[in-house]
């Protein structure tokens, strides 16, 4: 149901519109990047220059969104139990670490002996440096941590994450928010065994960053208890609210992608939430009807967590990803356009509805939920 509507709708809103150059783009591997066949009016629609009023408007949603959030965990204070106690840091992160450091170096470097490989094995050893250093971290001051607590299901989340990410690759070929440099040379196959290896690290970081983070106090679910605004997921008013949402996201990145392009990091988990309380299932979104915030802004910081170091490793890499991001792309870090690292925070969330619904599959939701216990989602 997820893919037939992710992968649906912008298909059909393409053969509605007439936009049959915008299906041969989707198609292309590896992907056209300095000519993407696309109409001049078209790719204008990708080039939109700075506008304060954009810029303003999704800074200004973006701090009316977090700061409430911020402010309790600065104001409840005291409220969140003190992290479990660890041990040593295990052999095994040191390992880690190594690869990490030595993967990093290598990324940022054009060493002769190692031009033949570059493209290929840069960015998924350093982001298995990462995952098992981030894990090691957690285990240390908790005691546990995913790799080792439940290693069979963690390892499912490699291969999920590949299938995850190539949705989000799917939706940008209609946006073309970012596209990719020196993949030219790569073959249709080796750019997808390629893309999908990289893809495979996304969701394993999120999470074990995100079980880092509540480990220390700021970041505990607990003090995120009791928050105001407490929406039901599940009544037919938000329903309604998220099938339109839905739709007029993966609708619009076809017929006006100037102007919806930010609803590409949000109609997935849309869709994602709908599909679940339509079917009965739990979601991680569950709790916020009982005013319980704290999943939501601990993936979400671990998704710009891990976004920084997304880019940072990306700038000097061979093969890497530009942006091209209409009326806000100004004032860069690394490639990233400011404001653009917003997008991670409900990009956050929808790693941690994925996550949660396989572990949950599993009989795991409560690790995910909370690893101290309590178990938001089985209240509703």
């Amino acid at each position: 149901m997820l893919a037939a509507t992710l992968v649906g709708i912008p298909v059909v809103c393409c053969i509605i519109g007439g936009y049959y150059e915008i299906l041969d783009g989707v198609r292309q591997f590896p992907p056209r990047t300095e000519d993407w066949g696309l109409h001049p009016e078209r790719l204008w629609n990708f080039r939109r220059p700075f506008n304060w009023w954009w810029f303003g408007a999704m800074l200004a949603f973006t701090f009316a969104s977090l700061m409430p959030l911020v402010r309790r965990g600065i104001v409840n204070r005291g409220k969140a139990p003190p992290p479990r106690k660890g041990g040593h840091f295990p052999v095994w992160g040191w390992g880690g670490l190594a690869l990490l450091i030595a993967a990093w170096i290598v990324t940022w470097n054009r060493f002769e002996w190692f031009k033949d490989y570059q493209v290929i094995l840069s960015y998924f050893p350093i982001w298995m440096g990462y995952i098992v250093t981030v894990n090691a971290l957690v285990k240390w001051r908790r005691g546990s941590c995913p790799l080792t607590g439940h290693p069979l299901v963690y390892a499912l989340t490699f291969p999920l994450s590949s299938l995850f990410w190539w949705f989000f690759e799917f939706l940008n070929r209609f946006v073309w928010n970012w596209y990719y440099l020196g993949i030219a040379k790569l073959s249709a196959g080796e750019y997808t065994l390629y893309a999908t290896l990289c893809f495979a690290s996304v969701l394993p970081a999120v999470y074990a960053t995100a079980e880092l983070l509540g480990t220390f106090p700021f970041f505990d679910d607990h003090r995120y208890d009791g928050m105001a605004w407490r929406p039901d997921v599940r009544s037919n008013p938000a329903r309604a609210f998220l099938a339109a949402l839905s739709v007029i996201g993966l609708g619009g990145i076809v017929f006006f992608p100037e102007h919806t392009f930010m609803l590409l990091w949000i109609s997935p988990l849309m869709v994602f939430v709908l599909i679940q309380s339509i079917l009965g299932e739990p979601s991680v979104l569950d709790g916020l009807k009982f005013g319980s915030w704290g999943i939501v802004f601990r993936y979400s910081i671990a998704a710009l967590v891990c976004g920084l170091c997304w880019e940072t490793w990306n700038y000097y890499a061979l093969a890497k990803w530009v942006y091209a991001v209409p009326w806000v792309h100004r004032w860069q870090i690394w490639e990233m356009p400011v404001i653009g690292f917003a997008g991670y925070l409900p990009f956050g969330v929808e790693c941690a509805a994925v996550i949660h619904w396989l572990y949950d599959g599993f009989g795991l939701g409560k690790s995910i939920t909370d690893p101290y216990g309590t178990d938001f989602t089985a209240r509703s």
